[in-house]
């Protein structure tokens, strides 16, 4: 189940929002949550008197425990009073997938098409036209371009030689850090005269997706699920498997044994690499069912989590059951040929959750982010601490945190404000918090100069993997503080202008910066 819509109240915060769907047979009603607080310009221009509306866009995905149509959609949102109100979805937004597959499909198509055309109408009225083509630009780079319907299609799009020493890449079609490494990674592939097959997920239509790029292909399909891919596959040469991430997928629990299976039919090399903990939990950023970085605890204690644990895509999982979770993707640890992590505290916590791994069969390789060498960001004004914050910042990225040290900052009266390079998913005092909005990464180093941030504040609450952020920020020569989590921590510990926080509550945080600003810049 896909959804995305908007929804605020004027007086209090949204607090929790899931959907509660039913179906005659079953008769037990079932929940899906919602990820909410997500920016919507068009609906802040429309409600340009309720500071809530610009942040009042949700989206939903996650699967139910069988195939029954729903009977009813109820969207269900509590709000900070401890109220709940329960707006029933009109069976006019819902489109059901039956036998006619396709048309289902295409009316999806039409309908996020309209939808798109309705937001950008509001960037262009606005004056963002930049922001109105990279937004169809992603769209149209997103979706199955059309879809195929038999092995044999797939093995006829290529040419004498492109079928030859085959590059099979699963990822998610997500963005961030993991695709970018990947469209990286694809790039050498075709230099070296290859080509590469991406099997993705495409959320906004429910479909899985291959992605065929070499020197003359860069084309886009739907195909029927992954087995079409195994099958389309036996009649061209593999010679290497990359897992990059299945973080979307749905029915995660096939993709181990797909790519093993992979592996035996073409005497491939399999390599794992770990960008996030979804090898570990289907909650892969690890975090708990109260929002926190679990630790990866005694499984006794996942047990209890995981079966209401809403975080990450837990909810694609239906079964809830962490022993079996681990063994289905230890299977696959077992069965590659190199493990790759980008930090050590990834590859100590890997080993954590699988101890029967050995160090010796993990790589620890360092991202590079070389393209932002000579972007040296200057800071102009450091009299007062101006707080920078870099990318999209959601619950993971630690948005319920930036809230809590905007309302420290407000009840202190202090002269400090943070600035949001990038979106916050989270409604904060407009005086205390701004921000830019999305941006690219040739313009971060701008952006900050603008900015006046004179200190960068990196919030993620769980134990990143590596974090391209963070490294630019280093590359810049900003001071640069975050939590005592994962890979961005080990990096910032050894560099000069780096601060690990002693803590997560956000009055001892904003003690803690205002002192690193001041050692900074006022110390001499």
């Amino acid at each position: 189940m896909f959804g995305f819509g908007w929804i605020f109240h004027a007086r209090y915060e949204v607090v929790s929002l899931r959907f509660r769907v039913m179906s005659v047979e079953r008769n037990v009603p079932e929940h899906i949550y919602a990820d909410f607080g997500k920016s919507r310009e068009d609906v802040g221009r429309s409600y340009l008197n309720h500071a809530r509306a610009m942040n009042s866009g949700y989206v939903v995905f996650g699967a139910l425990s069988d195939e029954k149509h729903p009977d009813s959609i109820v969207l269900e949102c509590t709000l900070a009073d401890g109220s709940t109100i329960e707006l029933s979805v009109p069976s006019s937004k819902i489109i059901c997938f039956s036998n006619d597959y396709v048309k289902g499909k295409n009316r999806i198509v039409l309908r996020q098409a309209g939808t798109l055309v309705k937001r950008g109408l509001y960037l262009i009225r606005s004056g963002k036209i930049s922001s109105f083509f990279d937004k169809v630009k992603r769209y149209l780079n997103g979706r199955p371009q059309t879809a195929l319907q038999k092995p044999d299609e797939f093995a006829s799009l290529f040419e004498a030689q492109e079928g030859q020493n085959l590059s099979v890449i699963l990822d998610h079609n997500l963005g961030g850090g993991a695709n970018q490494y990947r469209d990286r990674l694809v790039d050498a592939i075709i230099n070296e005269g290859r080509s590469a097959i991406i099997l993705t997920y495409h959320v906004a239509t429910l479909s899985h997706m291959v992605i065929v790029r070499n020197k003359r292909l860069n084309v886009r399909y739907s195909i029927p699920d992954i087995t079409f891919l195994w099958q389309s596959l036996q009649q061209l040469s593999v010679k290497d498997i990359i897992y990059n991430t299945a973080v979307s997928f749905v029915k995660p629990d096939e993709i181990p044994q797909f790519l093993i299976r992979l592996k035996v039919l073409t005497s491939a090399r399999l390599m794992v690499l770990a960008h996030d903990f979804y090898l570990v939990c289907p909650s892969h950023f690890l975090l708990d069912h109260d929002g926190k970085y679990c630790q990866i605890p005694e499984i006794s204690v996942c047990d209890n989590c995981l079966p209401k644990n809403r975080y990450g895509f837990a909810a694609l999982f239906t079964e809830r059951d962490i022993s079996k979770w681990r063994a289905i993707w230890g299977s696959l640890l077992a069965a590659a040929d190199e493990i790759i992590t980008f930090s050590n505290s990834t590859a100590q916590l890997l080993m954590k959750a699988y101890p029967q791994i050995e160090s010796s069969q993990i790589s620890i390789r360092p991202h590079e982010v070389a393209y932002l060498e000579d972007k040296i960001a200057r800071v102009k004004q450091t009299a007062s601490l101006r707080i920078g914050v870099v990318g999209q910042i959601g619950f993971h990225k630690g948005a319920a945190f930036i809230q809590q040290l905007s309302r420290e900052i407000k009840r202190r009266e202090v002269d400090v404000n943070i600035v949001v390079i990038g979106s916050l998913e989270v409604s904060c005092e407009p005086s205390i918090v701004s921000q830019t909005g999305p941006y690219r990464y040739d313009q971060l180093a701008s952006l900050i100069d603008a900015s006046g941030a004179n200190v960068m504040l990196f919030p993620s609450i769980w134990p990143e993997t590596f974090s391209y952020v963070v490294q630019e920020l280093i590359y810049m020569d900003l001071p640069v503080a975050s939590f005592n989590l994962g890979a961005p921590a080990e990096r910032i510990a050894s560099y000069s202008k780096g601060l690990v926080l002693a803590s997560m509550d956000a009055a001892s945080v904003l003690d803690e910066l205002i002192l690193f600003h001041s050692k900074i810049y006022l110390a001499h």
